[in-house]
């Protein structure tokens, strides 16, 4: 019986052991992984960085690699997407466009804080204005259902198929 249990001891220890270098050897895979992370942030941060020096150069108008020029133009096109949603969400609230400098103006502010600009909000100006934008928003989507409708084939209704 005395065997048994210095035997069971002995395994106990051994096991113990075992589970402490395994915690151990996790510890360390998750220090040395918490290690990339940190450096794969920072190459993303740099990578970022990096875009927008050549981004930066494209729009000042130096020459970029023709692969490049591709990407640049695609952030263009989304950045003046993003400029436009952004002025329809400010004349939504109510905010107008600065005639001298363009950038939207709050309608409670008397001056362009961008440029100094006096601001006029004439009510029926604004209204006329988003009139027009729905007129044109609703002929746009009548006129894309007339093309699609003349796209369509021709489907035949029951009462021609009877016939």
């Amino acid at each position: 019986m005395k065997d048994f249990f210095e035997d069971l001891g002995r395994r106990l220890g051994e096991t113990a052991e075992t589970v402490t270098n395994k915690a151990g050897d996790a510890i360390e895979i998750q220090r040395l992984r918490s290690q990339i992370r940190g450096l794969a942030r920072g190459n993303a941060v740099d990578l970022v960085e990096l875009g927008r020096t050549i981004y930066d150069r494209y729009k000042a108008g130096e020459e970029v690699e023709e692969n490049v020029r591709g990407l640049c133009d695609a952030i263009r096109d989304r950045e003046e997407s993003i400029g436009e949603y952004e002025k329809k969400i400010s004349r939504i609230k109510g905010a107008s466009e600065c005639p001298k400098c363009g950038k939207m103006v709050a309608k409670d502010m008397s001056f362009c804080p961008y440029c100094g600009e006096k601001m006029e909000f004439p009510e029926d100006i604004n209204e006329a204005e988003e009139d027009a934008e729905d007129k044109a928003d609703q002929e746009d989507a009548e006129e894309s259902v007339k093309e699609a409708a003349e796209e369509a084939p021709a489907e035949e209704t029951d009462t021609e198929k009877a016939e």
